[in-house]
């Protein structure tokens, strides 16, 4: 409670600031309630109630601008290492037979969507999560896409026009499934707002880097078995970057995150990587498109995600909706880290096994040679014997 007197007319003029330091755990909106009581000369009370909405908001920090303008650099980068990897002639097969493309585009955009509504319903999601991680279901795919393919030795080729396809027909595709299911769902009376720009620029950068490489190794073709050497080491360094600089920069957002959410939000991912697998083998596909669609069909560009829920949503609730795409970009990638421990494992006990083996042939080999060397010294010796036998005369012998 704050008295001021207000008994003279200098007092009765003045202005009064009062600061009020609020320390906020969460990101959140709430309202401040305050009464303003007033008594004049002739004792009469007058009581008036305020309020005053407060908004917290993320915080501007160095690390976050870095991490986020370091993105398209990156994204850059790699689309100019597959691009050196395509094969023209792989390229126009897909083209003219577009089977597994037309696979990968039901599954990216028939299945994904209905498997983020599906895990919502199921587990009752809130509104305000539910359309977070819908809208990860209809996202098209990404860069990070490529990359597991290249690690996992899938078809680079089939991974990049899968990706451009569904980043074309996002223009077509988003807007069906936000205005009908998810606006019937999710968001009654909340207008959606697609973000037709960042599609066209992450789709230009997409189809110029891609160029880029291809240029360069048609001047430089000697490059191209350099590139395929150390584009798996480098893939991997960047998924890990990814990981753990998006965890720190993010590590704010991690206070959202309960236990419901965090078991039940990678299915869209995981769920997505078996049925793109399994529509894929239905339809007669061989083993290196069968991984590739599945991971295609699993692995969203979930940067759309981030600006559809910021742009669409009031602050601060568009930064809390992000927290669910936030787990699908960090745990959707969680079965690919274990499976490369497991081969790098297996690899180096393997590479143990093969050094004992290999040093156990050398020694019988070693000793095979030495057994060799004594019997031919041996039937040398004989032979040395019987000739100087021979020559004895028999006189001496008697």
């Amino acid at each position: 409670m704050i008295k001021i007197d207000l008994s003279n007319d200098h007092e009765r003029n003045q202005t009064i600031d009062i600061d009020l330091k609020i320390k906020a755990k969460y990101l959140n909106r709430t309202l401040i309630n305050y009464n303003i009581k007033t008594i004049d000369i002739n004792e009469q009370i007058d009581l008036l109630n305020c309020s005053v909405e407060v908004l917290t908001l993320p915080p501007q920090l160095l690390r976050t601008k870095i991490f986020l303008r370091s993105i398209p650099f990156i994204v850059i980068f790699i689309s100019i290492q597959m691009g050196i990897l395509l094969d023209i002639v792989v390229l126009k097969e897909l083209v003219h037979r577009p089977i597994a493309v037309a696979i990968g585009f039901i599954c990216q955009y028939g299945l994904m969507p209905m498997i983020a509504f599906t895990i919502t319903k199921i587990f009752q999601y809130p509104p305000l999560y539910g359309f977070g991680l819908f809208a990860v279901g209809c996202c098209p795919g990404g860069s990070t896409s490529n990359q597991l393919t290249v690690i996992f030795d899938g078809d680079i080729n089939l991974s990049v026009l899968m990706s451009f396809v569904s980043t074309l027909t996002s223009f077509l595709m988003m807007p069906i499934w936000f205005y009908t299911l998810g606006n019937y769902a999710y968001l009654h009376e909340l207008k959606i707002i697609i973000p037709f720009q960042s599609l066209m620029r992450s789709l230009a950068t997409t189809v110029v880097s891609l160029s880029i490489g291809m240029i360069i190794v048609y001047f430089f073709p000697k490059l191209k078995p350099y590139v395929h050497r150390i584009v798996k080491p480098v893939s991997i360094l960047l998924l890990f970057y990814f990981f753990i600089f998006g965890t720190y920069v993010n590590f704010y957002l991690f206070a959202y995150i309960n236990l419901r959410m965090a078991l039940t939000t990678p299915l869209l991912p995981w769920v997505g990587y078996i049925l793109g697998g399994v529509v894929a083998w239905i339809f007669q596909q061989d083993w290196i498109r069968i991984k590739t669609i599945g991971i295609e069909t699993g692995i969203q560009n979930v940067g759309i995600a981030f600006l559809v829920l910021l742009y669409s949503l009031p602050e601060p609730e568009n930064h809390q909706s992000t927290v669910i795409a936030m787990i699908v970009s960090y745990i959707s990638s969680q079965p690919f880290y274990i499976i490369l421990l497991i081969r790098f494992i297996r690899k180096k006990c393997f590479k143990k096994n093969e050094v004992q083996i290999k040093n156990i042939v050398e020694d019988d080999v070693k000793l095979k040679d030495e057994l060799e060397n004594s019997s031919q010294s041996m039937i040398k010796f004989h032979q040395e014997v019987n000739h100087d036998s021979q020559k004895v005369p028999l006189s001496s012998i008697v």
